[in-house]
């Protein structure tokens, strides 16, 4: 039996996918993923991918797929599932190539250190990088903290260089 026939019939197309992508490149997304999430964590060295196969990652992912939602659980927007399989990996692309990508669903670890999957948009996964949930949730609390208050932060430096100009103005 050929392999994407084998996978095709074990990783049916979930319903909420209908229309969205079709069943062979929802099957080769999957496929893919696994077989450079494997690769990828052989190379670090976790210790989780050094004794399983590619099947034990397509499994994963296709869990993460049916336990997600049709929106990213980080930002709430909705994934672009028809941009899977659209990604042109031939060349270099110039800059901005993957903005259009943005909403495209991919596979992340949940942790670092442990064989589970989550799925979020592209975008989110290249600003998550290697953080778990908690830290790349307390990380974006972080930003969005120093970013609300850096218009105050700005308005208060301002008033005071305008004291001191007043005041050596006075004194002149």
């Amino acid at each position: 039996m050929p392999l994407r026939k084998f996978i095709r019939t074990k990783y049916p197309l979930p319903a909420s996918l209908e229309g969205r992508c079709t069943p062979s490149v929802f099957t080769k997304w999957i496929h893919s993923k696994a077989g450079s999430l494997i690769e990828l964590d052989r190379k670090r060295g976790k210790l989780y991918a050094l004794n399983v196969t590619e099947t034990v990652y397509e499994e994963e992912i296709y869990k993460a797929v049916l336990k997600s939602g049709p929106r990213d659980p980080y930002t709430g927007d909705l994934f672009a599932w028809e941009q899977i399989g659209k990604w042109d990996t031939t060349h270099k692309h110039p800059d901005g190539y993957e903005r259009q990508f943005s909403l495209m669903p991919t596979v992340d670890h949940v942790t670092p250190d442990k064989l589970e999957f989550e799925i979020c948009t592209f975008e989110v996964n290249t600003c998550k990088s290697y953080l778990g949930p908690e830290e790349f949730i307390q990380f974006c609390n972080k930003v969005a903290k120093n970013h609300s208050l850096a218009p105050e932060a700005r308005r208060r430096r301002s008033n005071r260089k305008r004291l001191r100009t007043a005041a050596k103005s006075k004194g002149a």
